[in-house]
């Protein structure tokens, strides 16, 4: 061989060399790239419950009475959330348990709970705010009383909304015209519990939960091409040659027309007929018959082998016998055909 020839030689083994390491760097992308979908799935599923979670734990809190204000009195502190103002979805819940310990020895009597926004808990204003939540009307200063009959040892359950902020808690008996009673040996005590992660836990929950979905549909794509690849990774080059070549035989039909069952000539003459002179042809024929007696240019020879193109670039070498052989071979620039190395 030439020096050109080995180096077109050279360079397509060096080509299928690349190309053989493109499919398998494909393939390995492709298994990591599942097994990190797959990794993004349970790991979004993790965050959300813990979100979720952490949306549902509550902020506990309680309070005491105090025998000098007659009160159960206690400075929540700052509450946060969503920072709109007014009643309205982000509001962060804050529910209370009252339990009546002792309470006052009075035929009318109820529990009443007030909860107030202010900065100090101590600051002389908290009783006109106490009023005005009282009055209703104002989501910053709000006031429930208890649904229910006031007994020794009851519970009784308090829901509110409200808008992040300080706020301030008392919870005190009052009588049948809403007055605070300021008897000696009552008491009673509270116990509350705020949600203030509620809604941006569930939010970014829900987030979470939404990029597990679309992680879970990725995993599946991913895993769909995966197996098509591996399912066809056993296949060699050769059998996939000899298939794509006895497809195409299969597509091009019979090679010939059947040979004819018939007499090959005309019959011959009667034997106790007289034997006429022959008939002499016609002069227009003559040209016909001189060109059919010319020789027809020499097909190829049935004992040579011959090669037969297949897709992509190969060849299979039919025996002179009409075998194949297993070896595929491609052709190179000079016209020969070398085997294919895999």
């Amino acid at each position: 061989m030439t020096e050109e020839e080995l180096d077109t030689a050279g360079a397509l083994a060096v080509d299928e060399d690349q190309d053989e390491r493109l499919e398998e760097m494909s393939l390995d992308e492709r298994k990591e790239r599942l097994k990190k979908a797959r990794w993004n799935v349970f790991l979004y599923l993790g965050v959300a419950a813990i979100l979720f979670g952490f949306a549902l734990f509550p902020m506990p809190f309680s309070a005491d009475y105090d025998g000098f204000s007659k009160s159960a009195e206690k400075d929540i502190g700052l509450v946060w959330g969503v920072p709109v103002d007014g009643e309205d979805m982000f509001d962060v819940p804050m529910r209370l348990t009252v339990t009546a310990d002792n309470p006052p020895a009075q035929s009318a009597i109820n529990i009443a709970v007030y909860v107030i926004q202010q900065d100090d808990c101590t600051d002389f204003t908290l009783s006109e705010k106490m009023q005005e939540a009282k009055a209703g009307g104002n989501h910053d200063y709000q006031y429930q009383e208890a649904t229910q009959r006031v007994l020794a040892d009851g519970t009784y359950d308090f829901e509110f909304n409200i808008d992040p902020g300080q706020y301030c808690l008392i919870a005190e008996y009052i009588d049948g015209n809403g007055d605070k009673i300021t008897s000696d040996g009552q008491s009673l005590s509270v116990e509350g519990k705020l949600y203030p992660n509620q809604f941006i836990g569930g939010l970014l929950g829900l987030l979470c939960l939404g990029l597990s979905g679309f992680a879970f549909v990725g995993a599946q794509k991913h895993g769909a091409v995966l197996r098509k690849i591996l399912e066809g990774e056993n296949e060699t080059t050769e059998s996939r040659v000899l298939s794509e070549a006895s497809q195409n035989r299969i597509a091009a039909g019979p090679s010939g027309a059947p040979p004819s069952s018939g007499p090959s000539g005309p019959p011959g003459a009667p034997s106790d007929g007289p034997a006429g002179p022959p008939a002499e042809p016609p002069s227009s024929d003559a040209p016909a018959t001189e060109e059919a007696a010319e020789p027809h240019e020499e097909s190829p020879s049935a004992n040579e082998e011959t090669y037969e193109p297949a897709e992509n670039g190969y060849f299979f070498r039919k025996m002179p016998d009409g075998t194949y052989d297993q070896t595929v071979y491609v052709k190179t620039d000079d016209g020969t055909y070398v085997p294919h190395e895999g």
